[in-house]
C-alpha cells in the first residue's frame, strides 16, 4: 500500500462510549478525513494502552462489547459508507474466539487487516499462511528500540503497512515527540517500499504534520480522540467531527 496523501487513521475502542454510537462514530470518522479506522477490541489488561484507552476499554467491557459483537455489528456495514477497518486486538480475545475462525468471520472487504500488539514476531510468522489464505493483512509493529535485524524481518513480513510506535511505552497524549523518531522512520524505509504509519502520542495536527515531515506516510490518533469523547457529554458526534476535521496533515494552499 502506497499513498501520496498522508494517511489519517483514528483509533476508537468498539462500543465506547456506548454500543449505539459505534456505527455513527464510524460514519463521522469516514466522512471527515479518516483513510482507515482502527477498531479496538476491549480488553481487561491492555498492556500497551495508557490510562485514557484503559478507561475507555473498561467502559466498553461494562457495555458488554465482545469480539463476537463487533463482528456481528460490522456484518451489516456497507464498505461504500465506511472506510476500511483495522482490528486492533490483544492476542487472548483472538485465541478465545479462534484465530482462523476470526479471519474467516471478519466481513470482507470492510476489514483491511489486524494489529496484535502482544503477538511476538516469532509467533506472528506461524500465522502468516492463514492471513494469506483469507487475504488479510497482519500489520506488524516496530518500536524505537527495535534492532536492525528485526526491522528487516518486520519490513519483509508486515502486511499492508508498518506501524511505527513513536515511543517506548504506552499510548497517550504527549507534548513532544522523540528526537530519534526521524532516524527510525528513515531506517525502516531503507528496508522497504511499504508505507510507515506512526502512532502513540500524536494528539493534534501540528504533531501529525511533524511526523509526516520526518518521512512517515501517515499517523494514528487515539488517546486524544477518546479523551475528547469523554469530555463531550451530550454532543459526542459534533465534538468528534470537529476533532477529526482538525487533524489535517497537509497544508491548505
Amino acid at each position: 500500500m502506497k499513498n501520496r496523501k498522508p494517511l489519517l487513521i483514528p483509533y476508537i475502542p468498539a462500543g465506547f462510549p456506548s454500543k449505539k454510537l459505534f456505527l455513527p462514530i464510524l460514519k463521522i470518522l469516514s466522512e471527515n478525513g479518516a483513510d482507515f479506522i482502527e477498531v479496538g477490541v476491549p480488553h481487561s489488561d491492555p498492556l500497551a494502552d495508557g490510562p485514557v484507552i484503559q478507561y475507555a476499554s473498561k467502559i466498553a467491557l461494562e457495555n458488554r462489547v465482545t469480539l463476537k459483537w463487533i463482528i456481528e455489528t460490522c456484518r451489516g456495514i456497507s464498505p461504500q459508507e465506511i472506510k476500511p477497518l483495522i482490528l486492533f486486538s490483544y492476542l487472548n480475545p483472538i485465541l478465545q474466539y479462534g484465530f482462523e475462525k476470526l479471519l474467516k468471520d471478519l466481513p470482507k472487504p470492510l476489514f483491511y487487516g489486524l494489529i496484535i500488539p502482544d503477538l511476538p514476531l516469532e509467533e506472528a510468522e506461524k500465522y502468516l499462511s492463514l492471513f494469506r489464505k483469507y487475504k488479510f493483512n497482519l500489520i506488524l509493529l516496530a518500536a524505537p528500540t527495535t534492532k536492525k535485524e528485526k526491522i528487516k524481518k518486520i519490513a519483509k513480513l508486515s502486511g499492508g503497512f508498518i506501524y511505527m510506535v513513536s515511543v517506548a511505552g504506552v499510548t497517550g497524549v504527549r507534548k513532544e515527540l522523540s528526537k530519534e523518531l526521524k532516524n527510525k522512520i528513515k531506517e525502516i524505509k531503507s528496508q522497504t517500499k511499504k508505507s510507515v504509519v506512526v502512532g502513540f502520542g500524536i494528539s493534534n495536527s501540528k504533531q501529525g504534520k511533524e511526523v509526516i515531515s520526518y518521512g512517515a506516510d501517515g499517523v494514528v490518533v487515539g488517546s486524544a480522540l477518546v479523551k475528547g469523547l469523554m469530555q463531550a457529554k451530550n454532543n459526542t458526534l459534533s465534538r468528534l467531527k470537529r476533532f477529526i476535521s482538525s487533524m489535517q496533515l497537509i497544508e491548505n494552499k
